[in-house]
């Protein structure tokens, strides 16, 4: 809400917890781009039932018209992410089963596919987000324009084997929102890297890296292949030649993050940039609106802002120099 009230949206409410509706919805590249949202689609219709399986096909009679003429599409249904809603998850998952299987008949050729798995095959999501009694919001979502394509935006990284700390799956969630990674050889820095999660990720994918952080790192990982350890201030390290990317992951005032990191992009340091800011408990909207304008007038462009499903009272920045 305090993203929208600064973007001028002055018709936007809360209609229940964690769930917001705005009369012009975001986009991910467009005039709103909200860094608090998991999802947001065009409501169709809200539509109501005594018992899943009616709400269900309620759902699929609101659906099948927009879907008429699509030779493939998905299908999500989900509840927002709260106590009260949560509860819910039992009868999204009947609701779920009864929209598929009206849908399938509606649709006879059209072929439901997971929008995660849909590659760069732009697809129609069906919405579903389910209200409290017995109702839901009903649309359709190009996956193109969508914030995430996980269900209810809650997309869970998997991260195998051993990992120094949750961070590895705040980095591995930030690669697939952003849609690239380091490759094998890239040279990386990671600032404020102990103990280790981001490096741990990074040498993962075999690329180069040089951590730094006055803090301990994971002891197996100071003998790894690739990696460099700089045990300094990251306010005062200086690369000896520009790296591919540039990571940071710092418990420290946001804004004096950001300016540190609107120097590498003055000095044309970095290529590519990930970032993880912690937030005050106040006033977040206004300190990401600030970090962000800080990158961009450093020289960092295409700058983006989400709170991941990983992030908790934190944010994922991306930037690149060209």
């Amino acid at each position: 809400m305090d993203e929208l009230f600064l973007a001028r949206e002055p018709d936007a409410r809360i209609v229940a917890t964690s769930l917001v509706v705005s009369r012009r919805a975001p986009r991910r590249e467009g005039r709103v781009e909200l860094t608090f949202a998991r999802q947001g689609f065009p409501v169709l219709r809200v539509v109501s039932g005594e018992s899943p399986a009616a709400l269900g096909a309620a759902a699929a009679s609101a659906l099948a018209t927009a879907l008429a003429s699509v030779e493939r599409y998905a299908l999500q249904v989900w509840v927002a992410d709260s106590d009260e809603a949560n509860p819910m998850a039992r009868d999204a998952r009947l609701v779920e089963e009864a929209t598929a299987e009206r849908l399938a008949a509606a649709l006879r050729g059209a072929e439901r596919l997971d929008a995660r798995e849909g590659g760069a095959r732009r697809l129609l999501m069906a919405q579903i987000c389910l209200l409290s009694g017995g109702r839901a919001a009903v649309g359709v979502l190009e996956s193109d324009r969508a914030l995430s394509l996980a269900p209810g935006g809650r997309s869970r990284a998997k991260v195998s084997g051993e990992r120094p700390s949750r961070a590895a799956r705040k980095l591995a969630e930030a690669f697939a929102w952003l849609g690239v990674a380091p490759e094998p050889g890239e040279l990386c820095v990671d600032l404020g890297a102990a103990p280790g999660g981001w490096t741990w990720v990074l040498l993962e994918r075999r690329a180069r890296v040089i951590a730094v952080d006055p803090g301990r790192m994971q002891p197996d990982l100071l003998g790894r292949r690739g990696l460099t350890y700089v045990p300094g201030n990251a306010f005062e390290f200086e690369p000896d030649e520009p790296v591919d990317w540039l990571f940071c992951d710092m418990a420290f005032r946001p804004l004096e993050v950001a300016k540190m990191l609107a120097r590498w992009a003055r000095q044309r340091s970095a290529a590519l940039l990930v970032a993880n800011f912690k937030l005050p408990m106040r006033r977040k909207a206004e300190i990401v609106r600030d970090i962000t304008t800080i990158l961009r007038d450093g020289g960092w462009h295409a700058v983006r802002a989400r709170q991941l499903y990983h992030d908790r009272d934190e944010v994922t920045v991306t930037a690149r120099l060209i």
